[in-house]
């Protein structure tokens, strides 16, 4: 276990947040934090980088948690180049200079690294986003929807990173919309839909439980049920 989370509330006057919501992020495995929009799932990667704080409930954590971010936007400066954005975070989080190099090759901007970002590509912002995630060799890697703004080539291409970073021991926990690509990349899923919990565990314990073949029709079924 990294973390377990103990009937969490987070409350906001406009927006729903997290009602009663409970569960546990096994260490070493991929964790699709999955649901459609309002679900509570940025809400939820919030409480995990400590940039807000539940109004009730515990996140209890085995170890001192140690995180690498992607959020779901950023906002880079457009007139520093992608190489300039990267030492400056390298620079902060103490990191070797070498590592620049690597990263934005893996992310297939190291022949843009003199390009200022505004002139980047949407996808290209967010394959920088990426990039600056994957800096440094924190144990938990949080990605807030990873695939906004990549095309066809670079969503396969973040599966293989994502499978790497696993690989070399880390745990990653994604927040998405498309459940189809959870269920192609995770080993687990925290399914949540408007605040709550619809299911937690093994993807593939969780659609033998639930007699259904995709996470789509498992959460069809979920909501439909909650109406009647």
């Amino acid at each position: 276990m990294i973390v377990e989370g103990e009937k969490l509330v987070k409350k906001y006057s406009k927006e729903q947040g997290l009602l009663d919501v409970s569960f546990i992020l096994q260490e070493g495995r991929i964790i699709a934090l999955a649901g459609g929009n309002g679900a509570g799932k940025s809400t939820l990667i919030r409480l995990l980088i400590g940039e807000e704080k539940p109004n009730s409930g515990e996140l209890n954590w085995a170890i001192n948690p140690s995180i690498r971010y992607m959020p779901d936007d950023v906002n880079f400066p457009p007139t520093l180049t992608a190489l300039e954005i990267l030492q400056l975070l390298a620079g902060l989080k103490k990191i070797p200079s070498g590592e620049i190099e690597t990263v934005l090759k893996r992310v297939g901007l190291w022949e843009y690294r003199k390009q200022r970002v505004r002139q980047f590509s949407k996808g290209m912002r967010q394959r920088l986003n990426l990039a600056q995630a994957l800096l440094g060799d924190e144990q938990l890697l949080i990605l807030d929807e990873p695939t906004n703004g990549l095309d066809i080539r670079w969503i396969a291409e973040l599966k293989n990173i994502l499978q790497e970073q696993k690989d070399a021991g880390k745990t990653i926990l994604f927040s998405t919309h498309l459940l189809s690509f959870a269920e192609e990349l995770a080993d687990d899923v925290l399914l949540l839909h408007e605040g709550r919990v619809l299911r937690h565990g093994n993807i593939k314990s969780v659609l033998q439980e639930s007699k259904t073949i995709h996470l789509e029709e498992l959460f069809m079924h979920e909501i439909s049920s909650k109406k009647e």
